[in-house]
């Protein structure tokens, strides 16, 4: 049946499913972090389950959008890739306010399902910072002491490694375990928050920064975004800088044997 509703989920697909991707990975991303805050039991090993539960979230979100989209869920991923001539540049705005939109709806979900136990927490006072924060759950703020350039450092880095890894396991001259690129990456992310992650919550990745930090303004005002003095820009534009080092250096250093074809 040709209805005009399938023709348009038809038509937008791709924006339909890093929309659905995004809402899982911050969906299973920042409930493990609402868990870990008002669950103090679990205290010591808080940051260990964060980095896993954002491992296994990512490697969810792809299974749900890869085969449809490509799977970016990063606004970071589909800039870069389109300066490299691997995406559309036509699709790029699309594809961002998806993500962008995905993340904030997720966090919005979350806040619904854990509302009464952040009552529970901070006595209905929702703070920020300090020991009865919860702003830590949606977005990231570096360390105390840290200062932005190595934050900033710090999130190029870990974005340039995060796109330097996944263009080798998703490059079939490489490795034939393409099949299990979604948890590939997720281990990779794994990896990455266990190493270095810990210095500024490891944004790698603007939408899942900015959206939930939209939504956290509803909660704490202007504070999101005036922070730390100001500190929402380095999550949420080194991502793309660090995105296009790491394809370049791939690209550039990284040189298989190019394939021969069979007779």
């Amino acid at each position: 049946m040709n209805w005009p509703v399938f023709n348009f989920r038809y038509r937008y697909r791709e924006y339909f499913a890093e929309f659905w991707g995004t809402f899982i990975l911050i969906f299973f991303g920042d409930g493990v972090v609402a868990s870990t805050t008002v669950n103090k039991s679990n205290a010591p090993s808080a940051y260990l389950a964060i980095t896993f539960g954002w491992g296994v979230g990512l490697t969810m979100a792809l299974y749900c959008s890869m085969g449809i989209s490509g799977g970016h869920l990063n606004p970071a991923v589909s800039f870069a890739n389109a300066v490299f001539g691997k995406f559309s540049w036509r699709k790029v705005p699309g594809y961002i306010l998806a993500q962008g939109l995905g993340a904030f709806v997720a966090a919005a979900t979350l806040y619904g399902i854990f509302k009464d136990q952040f009552d529970v927490f901070d006595g209905g006072n929702r703070q920020l910072m300090g020991d009865q924060g919860t702003g830590g759950i949606w977005c990231t703020y570096a360390k105390e002491g840290n200062g932005k350039f190595f934050s900033a450092w710090s999130e190029i880095v870990n974005t340039a490694v995060l796109l330097f890894v996944i263009y080798s396991i998703g490059d079939d001259r490489l490795t034939p375990a393409k099949n299990h690129l979604p948890i590939a990456i997720g281990l990779l992310v794994f990896a990455i928050g266990n190493c270095t992650g810990w210095v500024t919550g490891y944004a790698i990745n603007p939408a899942r920064d900015f959206g939930p930090r939209v939504f956290s303004t509803i909660l704490y005002g202007s504070e999101p975004f005036t922070a730390g003095g100001h500190y929402f820009w380095v999550p949420t534009f080194m991502p793309f800088v660090g995105a296009i080092i790491g394809i370049f250096v791939y690209q550039f250093f990284i040189v298989p044997e190019p394939k021969v074809k069979k007779d």
